[in-house]
């Protein structure tokens, strides 16, 4: 599942570029194996026609599968692997809880709005997170782009949603991009200002993989979960 270029950095020094930037992509993270088998998993779920079970739904310019832990076994071992675990709670404290996950495509012409991940049902909250990005394609235009170090100051804002003028006047010089080959991982803190660069293109596809924890253990997105894909569940 992870390549020696990830297993060689560590979970201190990853929690420790997050504390910094923001933000730290690995290029190279994830085996070809498991891409394919994230891949295998994605086209039998893909569409439900005359199916009782999880699938993916379309909406505008993107595709999402949201359930990958009901479908996914290959999934399922990457988010919940010791070593990806050991990772998270050096970067969010010991209590934290997966809030949301997917698969996702994005298709040219959608347009994401710069923005926080800090968002609750009672508006802004101090919550420390972190969100896991991995690319199943190439990734050569449409980028996930994030502002360096914005982490330490966006929660003083009132709002969670940033122009795209605002950004580039006053943040552009810390506007870092991440191309990459698929396999290529990015994890960030939930309070940076990010998005995915704008395509035009309408035959431009990009294929993710998305979760995201934080320390509000109280609540989440609702998750399905096959508790058969569970390799390691603590006793009771």
């Amino acid at each position: 599942m992870f390549t020696s270029n990830f297993l060689s950095i560590g979970p201190a020094a990853l929690a420790d570029a997050i504390r910094t930037d923001g933000v730290i992509s690995i290029p190279n993270a994830l085996t070809d194996d498991f891409i394919r088998a994230i891949e295998d998993d994605v086209a039998h779920a893909r569409q439900g026609l005359n199916r009782n079970w999880v699938t993916g739904v379309y909406i505008e310019k993107q595709y999402y599968l949201t359930h990958m832990l009901a479908v996914s076994p290959a999934f399922a071992d990457y988010c919940t692997h010791p070593l990806m675990l050991e990772i998270l709670e050096k970067a969010v404290g010991a209590d934290y809880r997966l809030k949301a996950l997917r698969y996702y495509e994005t298709y040219g012409g959608h347009h994401m709005q710069w923005h926080t991940d800090n968002k609750t049902d009672r508006g802004n909250a101090q919550i420390p997170g972190i969100i896991v990005i991995a690319y199943i394609s190439d990734v050569e235009d449409g980028e996930f782009q994030y502002v360096r170090g914005s982490q330490k100051w966006s929660g003083e804002k009132a709002y969670n949603d940033y122009a795209d003028d605002l950004v580039e006047q006053n943040y552009g010089r810390d506007v870092l991009s991440f191309k990459g080959s698929k396999g290529t991982m990015i994890m960030y803190d939930t309070y940076g200002i990010h998005r995915a660069r704008p395509v035009r293109g309408r035959q431009f596809v990009r294929k993710s993989l998305f979760f995201q924890v934080d320390a509000e253990v109280g609540a989440s997105e609702p998750i399905l979960v096959n508790p058969s894909y569970l390799k390691r569940v603590d006793p009771p």
